[in-house]
């Protein structure tokens, strides 16, 4: 994954700052990137920090089973998607402009809700709904005619009976549902190519928005993943993993905390950014990035109450610090077909061998 660490270092020394007002939150960032991932150099499972293989494993289930509630997520004990399913709650009982984001009161009633969605079901039934996000437009679409169509079955037809088509595809962008989606999809085009002679097949991924540290190395995991299921049904050597970036960026905090880079009315502040970014080019060795985190953190003004760890830049130099270890290797448990193993817990149906991360406190908190 020494790709990624490139792409980290190029965001970083050539990125542009700005202010996000869907997340409310600074970032630094480029327009676009990409790398291509040789999945027979191993399973691309990041190493400078860990990453337990079942949660983007049980998202990615989660997804091809075309579930959009919280629900089943939260009783995994997988929280990424419960903010956003508050955010769209707040939106449907009209108190968004009663709770903004990153306030005491958003963070107070978040527990709460949080709370809830854990312990009652019945208010998880609507309360922790996502709207048509990625799961209902792979295995739900409702074409003009109001007919579904099951886009993950079409793809594992269309691939076993016609291999050579340019047709193998998994769309999440259906623009009549995007506005009551809780987010639009991040990862959005997924496209397989299969090369018979070859006995391959790669996948092809476009991402239209891309969180760096906390989002990137699940998304690398969870396509990964997909391109070695539908690769094991459909007969075919999973191959190569192309991974397109739009819009690749890394988080740096609300304010107090993101005042070092802008004003509140989202003008940036050049000097800064030029010195930061001048300190990191001058990097030749991997202890300096630590060097340069400590002097960051003199910088910056302490993280409010609740929003803690939003400022990902701290981890990001801290992981750039270690060295990248060998890539583990992915395994089957047991022989299940693709639909049938969605419905297991993913642990029963993947192991990795050999993996040793570096493990360290890189918990940081994600930009709803």
């Amino acid at each position: 994954m020494r790709q990624y660490h490139q792409l980290l270092k190029k965001i970083l020394s050539e990125g542009n700052v700005e202010f996000e007002p869907r997340t409310q939150v600074w970032t630094i960032g480029l327009s676009a990137a990409s790398y291509t991932m040789d999945m027979k150099k191993g399973f691309p499972l990041l190493t400078t920090k860990n990453i337990p293989l079942r949660l983007p494993a049980e998202e990615v289930f989660w997804k091809l089973r075309g579930e959009t509630n919280v629900k089943s997520l939260v009783d995994r004990n997988i929280h990424f998607w419960t903010a956003n399913a508050f955010d769209r709650y707040l939106k449907i009982q009209g108190l968004k402009g009663e709770i903004p984001k990153h306030s005491t009161v958003w963070n107070e009633e978040f527990v709460k809700y949080a709370e809830r969605i854990k312990n009652d079901s019945e208010f998880a039934e609507t309360a922790g709904d996502l709207g048509p996000v990625y799961g209902n437009q792979w295995r739900h679409w409702v074409d003009r005619n109001g007919k579904e169509v099951d886009q993950l079955e079409n793809l594992l037809k269309g691939i076993k009976e016609n291999p050579v088509s340019r047709y193998h595809v998994l769309n999440a962008w259906n623009s009549g549902d995007l506005p009551e989606m809780a987010l639009r999809p991040c990862p959005f085009w997924h496209q397989f190519t299969v090369y018979p002679n070859e006995n391959a097949i790669d996948l092809t991924m476009v991402q239209r928005s891309c969180d760096t540290y906390l989002g990137v190395p699940f998304n690398d995991a969870q396509d990964a993943l997909l391109l070695e299921m539908v690769a094991k049904e459909t007969g075919y050597q999973p191959r190569f993993f192309h991974h397109h970036f739009n819009n690749v960026h890394i988080y740096l905090g609300v304010p107090p905390r993101s005042d070092f880079w802008g004003d509140s009315e989202g003008k940036v502040w050049q000097d800064n950014v030029f010195e930061f970014q001048s300190k990191f080019k001058g990097i030749d060795r991997r202890s300096k990035y630590l060097a340069l985190r400590d002097w960051y953190s003199d910088q910056v003004d302490d993280e409010s109450s609740g929003n803690e760890r939003k400022d990902h830049l701290p981890f990001v130099l801290e992981q750039l610090s270690k060295n990248c270890r060998k890539l583990p290797s992915l395994y089957f448990k047991q022989d299940v077909p693709l639909m049938d193993a969605i419905e297991m817990p993913a642990l029963e149906i993947f192991g990795v061998k050999r993996y040793n991360p570096h493990k360290w406190d890189a918990k940081a908190e994600m930009a709803a």
